[in-house]
């Protein structure tokens, strides 16, 4: 089973999801966009078969195409596999492009989320085929400085103190998460040290005692990604 990977920077790799989709039995093919990798077109060659798409995350404004000259491209891509009822999961940025792709707003928001935090889940995602039977709350890791509206149609699944649009799914199998589940130890840590070549230095202090919230919540953390994202696989099957 083959899943489409659309990477928007080097920097947000696929990480835990992708180890859980390997494990499960997936053949991750991974597209560079931002760097000038070409999205396969839907009818075009190269692209039979492909059971899934993954949308990453990445530093870049998801309204921002000067910027992100590849996102009208993965906007129609996310479209593409929802009109064929193939899963699509956005993370972060990819969820943002996710909410676009469907005419809602994406803009700055009021409170940056870094680091991990709680996020809480709704009566809806209860009985959804990705939530259901984790709990009320999880703790999970966080990076964005922007949020979305929900599009028409959507089903919201969780929020969280600072950002009340954590989650939502599209039909029955486009998924999008301004949450990170991919991200590692390594990966936090490797934003982390790139928040001042971001110029974002000033959010800085929401970092004190990363280390911390890494050790106590990242392995639940690490279960829940791995649990959810076989059963985004199995939405594939």
């Amino acid at each position: 089973m083959r899943i489409l990977v659309v990477q928007n920077s080097r920097t947000a790799p696929i990480g835990l999801v992708g180890e859980a989709l390997t494990d499960n039995g997936a053949t991750l093919v991974t597209i560079a966009a931002n760097e000038g990798e070409a999205i396969p077109d839907r009818d075009g060659p190269g692209n039979d078969g492909y059971a899934g798409l993954v949308v990453l995350g990445g530093p870049q404004d998801a309204w921002d195409d000067v910027k992100g000259p590849h996102f009208g491209r993965v906007m129609e891509t996310i479209r593409d596999f929802t009109d064929a009822d193939r899963p699509v999961m956005g993370i972060c940025l990819g969820a943002q492009l996710a909410a676009r792709a469907y005419g809602a707003k994406v803009y700055r928001h009021a409170t940056p989320e870094l680091g991990i935090h709680p996020v809480s889940l709704t009566d809806s995602a209860q009985d959804d085929p990705l939530f259901g039977g984790f709990g009320p709350a999880l703790n999970l890791a966080q990076w964005h400085y922007d949020t979305f509206e929900f599009p028409d149609g959507a089903v919201p699944l969780a929020y969280s103190e600072a950002c009340e649009r954590q989650a939502f799914r599209l039909g029955r199998a486009t998924y999008a998460f301004q949450f990170h589940p991919e991200a590692t130890g390594d990966i936090l840590r490797g934003w982390a040290s790139r928040i001042r070549d971001e110029a974002r230095e000033s959010n800085g202090g929401m970092l004190n005692g990363l280390e911390e919230s890494i050790a106590t919540h990242l392995p639940a953390a690490e279960e829940f990604t791995r649990a959810m994202t076989r059963r985004w696989l199995d939405l594939a099957r």
